[in-house]
C-alpha cells in the first residue's frame, strides 16, 4: 500500500490548483482541509470529515487552532470524543498560520497530551509546502515542543535541507516517537542519505498534494537508491503501523 501522510483537500488561496484525488499513484491519503488552515479550523474539520465519509481511501486529521478568538477566555473545550467518533486518526497544528505561539499556550500542551493518550500522531510543519514565501515555524520551537512532549508520536513536516534536515535527523535519532515526512525534502540523494543515517523506520511518504506535485514526490521515493524493504516501509508500511491500519 502507498499511503500519503500529508495531503490536502480544499482551495488554495495563492495560485490555481487542480485537485486530482489520488491519481498521482497513492492508495490512501491522510488529509486535512485548507479551510482549516486559512479560514476556520472547525469548519475545515467538518469538510475533512465529510470528504472521508464520501471516499473511504481518505483518512482524516483534525487541524486544531485556538478556541480563544477574542480577548475573553474560551467558553468550551475541544471535543476529542467527537473527532474519534468521526474516525479522525491524528492532529495537525499550523501555528504560523493561526497566530498563536505554541510554547506559551496551555491548550497546546492539552492537545498534545490528549493525542498521546489516544495514540494519535501529531503533524507539525516547519512550512505548509516547499515555497520560500510560506511562513516558517521557528526550528527552536519544534525542538522544544518535541522535547517537552517526548511520548507524543510526532510527524515533522515541511523539512527541506541543510540545518532544517540536520535538526530533524537529530530528533529522529534521539527519539523513536519522532518521524519525518518527505514532501519538502529536496536535496540531492537526500532520501538515501536519510535512510543511511537514521534507517527507514521513522520516515513517512508525504506529498503536500494537490498543492505540490504528488507524482513527483512519489517518484522521489521510487527512484531513491534504497532497498526494496526500505522503500516499502517509507511508502506505506510505517504509516499503516502509525495509524493502526490493517
Amino acid at each position: 500500500m502507498i499511503l500519503d501522510i500529508n495531503a490536502f483537500i480544499g482551495k488554495w488561496p495563492y495560485w490555481p490548483v487542480v485537485e486530482n484525488g489520488l491519481d498521482y499513484g497513492c492508495d490512501r491519503a491522510a488529509i486535512c482541509s485548507t479551510r482549516s488552515v486559512f479560514v476556520n479550523w472547525e469548519d475545515g474539520n467538518r469538510e475533512t470529515a465529510r470528504a472521508c465519509r464520501e471516499d473511504g481511501r481518505l483518512l482524516p486529521f483534525a487541524c486544531l487552532g485556538t478556541l480563544e478568538l477574542s480577548h475573553g477566555r474560551a467558553a468550551r473545550d475541544y471535543d476529542f470524543g467527537a473527532y474519534a467518533a468521526q474516525g479522525f486518526r491524528g492532529i495537525r497544528l499550523y501555528p504560523q498560520h493561526h497566530t498563536y505561539h505554541p510554547l506559551y499556550q496551555a491548550w497546546v500542551d492539552q492537545v498534545l497530551e490528549e493525542a498521546r493518550a489516544r495514540g494519535w500522531p501529531v503533524l507539525l510543519p516547519l512550512r505548509i509546502i516547499m515555497n520560500w514565501g510560506m511562513p516558517l515555524l521557528d526550528l527552536g520551537v519544534i525542538e522544544t515542543l518535541v522535547k517537552r512532549h517526548p511520548a507524543v508520536t510526532w510527524i515533522l513536516a515541511g523539512i527541506n535541507y541543510f540545518h532544517e534536515l540536520q535538526l530533524a535527523t537529530t530528533l529522529l535519532l534521539q527519539n523513536p516517537n519522532v518521524h519525518i515526512e518527505t514532501s519538502c525534502i529536496m536535496g540531492f540523494d537526500a532520501i538515501a542519505k536519510l535512510v543511511e543515517q537514521c534507517g527507514s523506520g521513522q520516515i513517512l511518504f508525504g506529498t503536500g498534494a494537490p498543492i505540490q506535485h504528488g507524482r513527483a514526490n512519489l517518484e522521489k521515493i521510487l527512484r531513491a537508491k534504497i532497498s526494496g524493504a526500505d522503500r516499502d516501509a517509507i511508502l506505506g508500511a510505517n504509516a499503516c503501523h502509525l495509524l493502526a491500519l490493517d
